[in-house]
């Protein structure tokens, strides 16, 4: 775990109300839309309960990744660490 991130750190869980989940404090809600189904609801809640260790491992790719001079190398390294910076709140 990056020790400067500002998140709750993980594991995050879903519940089976559809929120997310840090022991007993809620992170988020999914709340029902008209456009969305159950599954798809239940869906986006894994997705945003996975965003901490997803964050954790593009964080490590992109160390791993950050000397290759291969030119689809680069541009891969880019777009993840554009994505990284856009999930860190980073909006330059």
């Amino acid at each position: 775990m990056n020790k400067t991130t500002l998140h709750t750190p993980s594991p995050w869980q879903v519940s089976p109300l559809g929120n997310v989940m840090k022991n007993s404090l809620k992170i988020a809600s999914i709340e029902q839309m008209p456009s969305n189904n159950e599954s798809e609801r239940i869906a986006n809640a894994h997705l945003i309960a996975a965003a901490p260790d997803l964050l954790d491992a593009l964080d490590w790719a992109l160390r791993q990744i950050e000397d290759d001079l291969d030119p689809d190398h680069q541009a891969a390294f880019e777009a993840a660490r554009s994505t990284l910076r856009k999930a860190k709140g980073d909006l330059k």
